[in-house]
């Protein structure tokens, strides 16, 4: 029989715990193979000999050596006391530790001895289980577990705030969260047969709250098998998606309206377009396509603002949705144009009476604030399926021609024939050609010389642009002038001809032929742009021209947009010396008052009030006020479009100082100015 010593050392030598004896100050005097392998050392002597300081070289927090014998010291025992460890290789483990005192028969402890068990695994389980608690009461997401059955086992805090159902009215019942009366059967029954087989279903449903409303829900289910491999329960996630779909809604809504009138926009007429004519089609019916573009809004725009602006385009839409059926579309392609499409039309007379309608509607005036009314007509291009075209875009196409024709005619509507398709492709090659001319510079200025209506002297030059085309030769500015603002090309054109005057005027001044100054008109798109002042600066410093040299000639309804921000530029621009002039006078909606606000040197009589002078009487009074208020004012008056001697003698009577009209010259090019500047300097 083997001794009993012998059994305890093989029990110490084989135990699977740690066994050990250390001292009170923290040596180790005795540890069994397992320690030195929880420890990560060789053998028990490597450890006995590498922890000769169990506080510091042990224990992750020394404290809890301290701890641990105080707790010796008190009650001699310590069970199951837990701490964080070092290894050899300094990795850190938790171990559960049980220990009693040794004292001697004086009661003093010799030693401590115990056992050691690694307990890290457990640790991070306990970790990973509280963390599953936090995740499953805090989560925003709902969370609901049920038995294979669908009886509900548990459900998280979120689900009570998102459903309104109290967990303790639905643990131990059936799972009813899914608006079944909504929900597609067939999807929710592969959703839980996906689960079952345990894969992961994710998808859209609607779930429902307590007070019945029914919610768009992203679902999450899974299966969760049991020690035999079969699925014994189900994990429901469930999170509202409510604030998704509606941001989904309007982003689909303003990819598909214009979102100052809320009709639809290009895109979503021509989709719309599109399958109206598959139904027209399919039908044997006929499609009416309307064209509208709000007559002189640009003006309207420019005089009262884009607030003002925007407004009656908001009014223009909501009279078009009173002047057609429900099924009928109506959209705004861009700036003033909108289009009405009247599908399942058996007759063209049925789109005479829509066109009606329209016109109609626009003859009452639109308020555009408490103060404010004005009329506002429209011109109205249609085009009717199949006969026109067989396409969207082709409809449209034409549709836009005959408005073009209507506005340019004068004329309230016009329908379209093939006629207009050519001059439609015309005005199409022409913005073609026009960009060619702005890239290599077909442009040339021509000079309409300013007359003294006394001494009959050149007193000044207005620069007039003039286009020579490789092709159809001379164009007039009244042909490409529209095509360049409907292509955004007339402020190229602008910044061209400010900078060609200037170099002129060098020119002339170098060859001593010495007179007032050059005039060149502004656009509006010049007008507005923000670098004006420093092109007008840069121009003026290129050709080392006094500002003086330089007049620019703006319209009143150039002026009277954003009044500030004109008073600002006109007021920049004064301040260098560069000389202001009001063009068309009294053709635009400003107010008067304004003409005290703003910095300007001379006012333009427009020819239209030149015309039929001196006979008409009404046209006579007109010059007269205008030469009184520039006198007051302390402007100088310009007339142009003087043709005859007769005007002339009139307009020289009543005090207006400069003349420019085809009584003394036409525009001329340069060389010419130049010849009638050295040699006629009188030419009235």
């Amino acid at each position: 029989m083997a001794h009993p010593l012998d059994q305890y050392r093989s029990l110490f030598e084989n135990a699977v715990e740690g066994i050990y004896r250390t001292t009170p100050d923290g040596r180790y005097l005795a540890a069994n193979p397992a320690l030195a392998r929880i420890y990560g050392y060789d053998s028990p002597g490597e450890l006995i000999a590498g922890l000769t300081d169990i506080a510091r070289h042990l224990y992750v927090n020394p404290a809890d050596r301290d701890r641990f014998k105080e707790q010796l010291g008190t009650t001699s025992v310590v069970k199951a006391f837990e701490a964080q460890v070092y290894r050899k290789d300094g990795s850190v483990i938790w171990i559960s530790e049980n220990a009693r005192a040794v004292r001697d028969p004086g009661g003093a402890i010799v030693c401590y001895e115990g056992t050691v068990q690694d307990i890290t695994e457990r640790k991070l389980a306990e970790d990973r289980l509280r963390l599953a608690a936090a995740v499953f009461e805090n989560v925003g997401e709902v969370i609901v577990v049920t038995d294979r059955d669908h009886v509900v086992q548990a459900v998280n805090p979120a689900f009570e705030r998102m459903t309104g159902f109290a967990a303790e009215g639905v643990v131990g019942q059936r799972f009813r969260i899914l608006a079944q009366e909504i929900n597609d059967a067939d999807m929710v029954r592969d959703a839980w047969d996906t689960a079952m087989s345990g894969a992961i279903w994710q998808g859209e449903l609607w779930a429902r709250r307590s007070d019945g409303d029914v919610f768009p829900a992203a679902v999450a289910l899974t299966g969760i098998a049991d020690e035999s491999g079969q699925v014994g329960s189900f994990v429901m996630l469930c999170r509202d998606i409510t604030r998704r779909k509606q941001d989904e809604e309007r982003i689909r809504y303003h990819a598909s309206h214009d979102t100052l009138t809320r009709l639809a926009n290009r895109h979503t007429v021509l989709e719309s377009l599109k399958d109206s004519i598959l139904r027209a089609d399919r039908a044997g019916t006929r499609l009416a396509l309307l064209f509208l573009d709000v007559n002189r809004f640009k003006d309207i725009n420019d005089s009262f603002g884009h607030a003002a602006g925007d407004e009656l385009l908001r009014q223009v839409a909501r009279r078009l949705k009173g002047c057609v059926r429900a099924t009928d579309i109506i959209g705004r392609l861009g700036g003033d144009e909108f289009v009405v499409a009247l599908p399942d039309l058996k007759e063209h007379h049925s789109a005479l009476n829509c066109v009606d309608k329209i016109l109609y509607a626009f003859s009452e005036p639109f308020a555009l604030d408490e103060a404010r009314e004005i009329y506002c007509s429209t011109s109205i291009g249609v085009a009717i399926y199949p006969e026109d075209s067989d396409s969207a875009e082709g409809l449209l196409t034409c549709a836009d021609a005959a408005m073009y024709h209507a506005k340019s005619g004068g004329m309230s509507y016009r329908f379209y024939d093939a006629e207009m398709n050519r001059q439609a492709v015309d005005r199409i090659n022409l913005e073609i050609d026009l960009r060619r001319a702005v890239a290599e510079g077909q442009f040339r200025l021509h000079y309409q010389p300013k007359i003294d209506s006394v001494s009959g002297r050149i007193v000044g030059a207005e620069a007039l642009i003039r286009w020579s085309h490789p092709e159809r030769g001379p164009v007039s500015p009244a042909l490409f002038i529209p095509v360049a603002e409907r292509a955004g090309l007339v402020g190229a054109i602008g910044d061209w001809a400010l900078t060609e005057a200037c170099r002129q005027m060098r020119a002339w001044t170098e060859a001593g032929l010495d007179f007032g100054c050059v005039s060149v008109n502004l656009s509006p798109a010049q007008f507005h742009d923000a670098r004006l002042k420093t092109k007008v600066e840069q121009a003026l410093a290129d050709n080392h021209l006094p500002a003086s040299a330089l007049e620019l000639e703006i319209t009143e309804t150039m002026m009277a947009t954003e009044v500030d921000r004109a008073i600002t530029i006109l007021s920049d621009l004064g301040q260098m010396g560069v000389r202001i002039s009001i063009d068309d006078f009294g053709t635009g909606y400003s107010s008067l008052a304004y003409l005290k606000l703003f910095p300007v040197h001379a006012l333009k009589i427009d020819r239209a009030f030149v015309r039929e002078l001196p006979g008409n009487s009404k046209d006579g009074a007109i010059v007269a006020s205008v030469v009184a208020l520039a006198t007051n004012l302390g402007f100088e008056l310009i007339a142009e479009g003087v043709e005859t001697v007769a005007q002339a003698d009139y307009l020289r009577a009543r005090g207006v100082g400069t003349m420019q009209g085809f009584l003394y010259s036409p525009a001329i090019d340069a060389e010419s100015f130049g010849r009638a500047l050295s040699g006629e300097k009188s030419l009235g």
